[in-house]
C-alpha cells in the first residue's frame, strides 16, 4: 500500500471538492473537532447583578432543555456528516464527482446502523476504562488504616498505577477508534449491519494490522503538526474573546455585559475554528477511506 500516494489523494480530494467541507464542519462543530472559544474566563456577580429567583430557574430550565436539544441534534448531525464523508470520497473515486445532496442522502441512509456501530463499541469501551480507573485507585484503601507510611504508599502507588491505566486507556481507545473506523466503512461502502460491519471491521483489521498501525502513527503524527500550527490561532482567538470581554466588565463592573459580548464574540471565532477544523475532518476522514478501498482493492486482486 503507497501511504504517500493515498495521503496525497486526501489532500487533493479535500481541497477540490468543496461540497465536502460543509460535512467537515459539521462533524467538526459538534463534536468539538473545531475548538472551545471563551472557556476559562471567570467571573463573580456583583449584588447588583442578581436576578429574580423566578428567572433564574426559568434560565437554568431553559438551558437544560436547549443542552438536551443540541445533544441530540449533534449526534443526529455528526452522525449522519459521518457517512456523507465517507460515501462521498467514494463517489469521487469512482466518478470524479459529488454533490451535497448525494451527502446527505448517503448519511442518512446509514443513519440508523452508523449510530449502532457507537453504542456497541462505546459500551465496551466504557466498561473497560472504569475498570481500569477502579483497578488505578485501588491503592488509595490504604489510606482507611490513617497511618503515615501506608498513606505515603498508597499516593505513590495510586500515581504510579494511574499513569499506567492512562497509557492503556490511550491504546485501548486508539485500537477502538481504529477498528470503528474501519466498521463505519464497511457499514456505508458495502451497506452491511452492525454486527456484519463490526465484525468484517475486525477481520480487516487483524488481517492489516501493520498496515493500518502506520496509518494510524502517520495521521497521529499529522495530528501533532496540525495541533503545534493552530495551537497559537486557538490561544489568539481566546485573547480576542477574553481581553475586550475582561476590559469591558473593568470599565462597567457588570458580569452580564461581559457575558454577552464575550458570547456574541465567541460565536463567529468558534464558527471560524470550527471551518478550520472541518477542512482536516476532510483529509483525516478521506485518508481512511482511500486506506479501506486500497485494502478491498489489493484483498480481491489476484
Amino acid at each position: 500500500m503507497d501511504y504517500t500516494k493515498i495521503l496525497k489523494r486526501a489532500l487533493e480530494i479535500t481541497w477540490r471538492y468543496k461540497a465536502l467541507w460543509l460535512f467537515g464542519f459539521l462533524l467538526a462543530f459538534f463534536s468539538g473537532s473545531g475548538g472551545n472559544i471563551g472557556r476559562g474566563f471567570e467571573y463573580r456577580m456583583r449584588p447588583g447583578d442578581q436576578l429574580p429567583p423566578g428567572l433564574i430557574w426559568g434560565i437554568v430550565l431553559f438551558a437544560i432543555v436547549l443542552i438536551f436539544v443540541l445533544v441530540i441534534a449533534g449526534i443526529v448531525i455528526t452522525t449522519i456528516s459521518r457517512g456523507a464523508l465517507i460515501g462521498m470520497v467514494r463517489e469521487v473515486e469512482e466518478t470524479e464527482h459529488t454533490t451535497v445532496h448525494s451527502g446527505w442522502r448517503i448519511g442518512w441512509a446509514r443513519f440508523l446502523p452508523l449510530i449502532g456501530i457507537d453504542l456497541v463499541t462505546a459500551i465496551p469501551l466504557l466498561i473497560i476504562a472504569l475498570t481500569l480507573i477502579a483497578l488505578g485507585l485501588s491503592p488509595l484503601v490504604l489510606l482507611f488504616f490513617q497511618k503515615r507510611v501506608l498513606t505515603i504508599l498508597g499516593v505513590l502507588l495510586t500515581v504510579f498505577f494511574m499513569l499506567l491505566v492512562i497509557g492503556l486507556l490511550i491504546v485501548v481507545g486508539a485500537a477502538f477508534g481504529l477498528w470503528r473506523d474501519l466498521a463505519y466503512r464497511q457499514c456505508v461502502l458495502k451497506r452491511k449491519g452492525v454486527l456484519d460491519s463490526l465484525r468484517d471491521g475486525y477481520h480487516l483489521v487483524h488481517q492489516n494490522l501493520r498496515r493500518v498501525s502506520l496509518m494510524w502513527l502517520l495521521l497521529f503524527g499529522i495530528d501533532l503538526l496540525v495541533g503545534l500550527i493552530t495551537a497559537p490561532l486557538a490561544l489568539a482567538a481566546f485573547a480576542m474573546v477574553a481581553a475586550p470581554t475582561g476590559m469591558l466588565y473593568v470599565a462597567t463592573k457588570s458580569a452580564l455585559l461581559a457575558i454577552l459580548l464575550a458570547l456574541l464574540m465567541a460565536i463567529p471565532v468558534s464558527l471560524l475554528l470550527a471551518f478550520l477544523g472541518g477542512i482536516y475532518q476532510v483529509f483525516r476522514s478521506a485518508t481512511w477511506t482511500l486506506t479501506y478501498l486500497a485494502l478491498q482493492a489489493e484483498s480481491h486482486s489476484p
